[in-house]
């Protein structure tokens, strides 16, 4: 399996502050407070400065937890074994986590798993008892972000699989919506894709994981159990019943320093701003950092002012922050995306959280507060993953580009490349030396002219616009007409685009997994991990 790796700066779109973290960490090195280089011997430096501390939340309870999920959802011994790991106080958990997409979700989610699994083997050759955990959001409720999902059809057109929607609920906690409408899914998926000859196998696979009986979230679970099975990739339910409440003191930090955490925030939101930098998290006046839980719906809570907390929603919940704290008992409260990372270092002994390119960037926020918990948070970015099938490869090849030109150039830049051997680019290349020539022209006349006469040389700046839209104008339909006369080359970018650059973006956010495991069957999955190095801050693009 070939690898060729993409500086993310070469790629269109990218965060500027993940970027810099990735490339330039001294400019950002303020903004996190325990970075995690690329390399072991940090890995290795955080793991003993978690194995020094003592655990904040007691283990077993969490064990027993954990367990139960883990049970219902199918996962193999090596997932046991690892939750018995957990229990040592020697052991340490690289986690990572994501809403619980439909299917499996866009094929990053895999990755991500794939990374903290990587990590927890890396650390283990090296001594340390490591386990990879999954965190399930399954107390997300943005279900229109997770309801459907992409794959290629026979006929290689890209294709959305989507489940039906919760009466536009928008409080309903995504992981509590209920499969049993999925076999409808199913069938469309079926008759429509996705494409390869592992079809069957993997459709097999999906009834059996997003199941009828099941929910968002078990589904999620299952599917994740049973690509991960022999690597042991230990799952946990955020909406597991009764470990909140030992996290009181937790809570009470949220609420009674509520004011100064704020100003923490805003505090970091300039210093963003300042380096250039937008904040990932947008925080008000009102921030909470806290959800409220009615059932399976969940409400953002506001601070009202006066000691009290309410919902501006269609459900009316008022309370102080005593009463806030006593309704931790009945699984009321949740935590928002800031507060959950650090939540989630009190249950687990996280070496790193593999996060993507916007986790990385609001765990520049998070740095901001953790220490009103006495926590120093870590990031590891994924590993990111654009898949070459095999008939791209042999287009890339018949046209002399490569897959990275299909992320980094515009369709009209890939067919100058194409053209560029031919008697057609001899003529473009013409074209643009016209474009040159008249430019470098009339700017030599503009220095004249702007001595002698002023105001036709104003005009001048006028005229060599026109001239040379015209020219370009003339090289785009050139280009356009050769697309239209050449046989199959159209038709060929278009599938090199929609399998490498859907949407105009990276493939990972766009593509399920399960696309790439109809056609390769799921060994890929161990062909990938063999692969993929971790401490590589570039994207892959792997050649099947």
């Amino acid at each position: 399996m070939k690898i060729e790796c993409v500086d993310y700066r070469e790629l269109p779109g990218q965060h500027p502050l993940f970027s810099s973290y990735l490339y330039d960490y001294d400019s950002v090195e303020a903004l996190y407070s325990d970075p995690l280089h690329l390399n072991l011997d940090s890995l290795k430096r955080r793991a003993d400065s978690v194995i020094e501390k003592p655990p904040l939340f007691p283990r077993d309870q969490l064990i027993e937890m954990m367990t139960s999920f883990n049970q219902k959802v199918g996962a193999g011994e090596e997932t046991f074994r690892n939750l018995e790991k957990l229990k040592s106080s020697r052991a340490v958990a690289v986690v990572t986590g994501q809403q619980t997409g439909f299917l499996g979700g866009p094929a990053f989610n895999m990755y991500k798993a794939l990374t903290a699994i990587r990590l927890a083997q890396i650390l283990t050759e090296a001594d340390y008892l490591a386990v990879p955990v999954f965190w399930l959001a399954t107390d997300d409720s943005d279900f229109e972000e997770v309801h459907s999902t992409s794959f290629f059809g026979e006929d290689d057109e890209l294709f959305t699989v989507g489940y039906q929607d919760v009466e536009n609920d928008r409080s309903r906690m995504a992981g509590t919506v209920s499969l049993e409408n999925v076999e409808e899914c199913l069938e469309h998926l079926q008759s429509r894709g996705p494409k390869g000859e592992f079809k069957a196998e993997i459709l097999d696979m999906l009834r059996e994981t997003y199941h009828p009986a099941k929910n968002f979230g078990e589904g999620l679970g299952s599917w994740l159990s049973r690509l991960f099975e022999p690597y042991g990739l230990v799952l946990f339910d955020a909406l597991t019943p009764g470990y909140k409440r030992n996290l009181k003191s937790l809570f009470q930090v949220a609420i009674s320093q509520r004011s100064q955490i704020v100003e923490a925030l805003t505090r970091r939101a300039d210093l963003l701003r300042e380096k250039g930098f937008s904040p990932q998290v947008k925080v008000s006046d009102s921030e909470s950092l806290i959800f409220w839980k009615e059932g399976e719906r969940r409400y953002k809570l506001e601070y009202g002012g006066k000691g009290g907390y309410e919902t501006k929603t269609d459900l009316s919940v008022k309370l102080s922050g005593e009463e806030l704290l006593k309704a931790l008992d009945d699984e009321h409260l949740a935590p928002n995306v800031l507060l959950r990372p650090i939540l989630q270092d009190h249950l687990f002994p996280t070496v790193a959280y593999v996060g993507g390119p916007s986790e990385v960037a609001y765990f520049s926020q998070i740095e901001a507060i953790s220490q009103f918990w006495g926590q120093e948070m870590t990031v590891f970015p994924r590993v990111g993953v654009t898949v070459v099938d095999r008939k791209s490869q042999r287009l890339l090849k018949k046209y002399g580009i490569k897959a990275s030109d299909l992320l980094q150039l515009t369709s009209e830049e890939v067919s100058h490349k194409i053209l560029q051997g031919s008697d057609s680019g001899q003529i473009l290349e013409r074209l643009k030396g016209v474009r040159s020539n008249i430019k470098a022209q009339l700017n030599s006349l503009q220095e004249e002219l702007q001595k002698a006469d002023p105001t036709v040389a104003e005009m001048l700046v006028g005229t060599e616009k026109k001239m040379v839209y015209q020219i370009e104008k003339l090289e785009k339909r050139f280009v356009s007409n050769h697309l239209t006369r050449a046989e199959n080359l159209g038709q060929h970018l278009d599938y090199l685009y929609s399998r490498l650059y859907p949407k105009g973006k990276l493939q990972e956010r766009v593509v399920n997994f399960n696309q790439f495991l109809s056609e390769e069957g799921t060994p890929l999955v161990e062909r990938l991990m063999e692969a993929v190095n971790p401490f590589c801050p570039s994207h892959h693009l792997v050649y099947l």
